[in-house]
């Protein structure tokens, strides 16, 4: 299942997110966005980092990234 995590350099929780993400859905299936990069970003996401979003912009879980929660999304949308 692919997912979009937003995230931003030198972000402790992205980093912890993005590994657990990877872990759950698998390496290719994760793609990074540094919201740095992009002003709207920036505005949306600054002080929600990370979060991580399905395929239909779906926010899956964000801030404390939860394994439980990752693989209970998994389960329900990919069967």
């Amino acid at each position: 299942m692919p997912v979009t995590i937003y995230t931003r350099q030198g972000c402790p929780l992205c980093e912890k997110g993005i590994a657990v993400a990877r872990d759950v859905f698998g390496e290719d299936a994760v793609t990074l966005v540094d919201v740095d990069l992009d002003p709207r970003l920036l505005e949306r996401y600054t002080d929600r980092v990370p979060v991580i979003e399905d395929r239909d912009g779906t926010v899956i879980d964000e801030g404390i990234i939860s394994e439980a929660v990752l693989r209970r999304h998994l389960a329900l949308h990919n069967p």
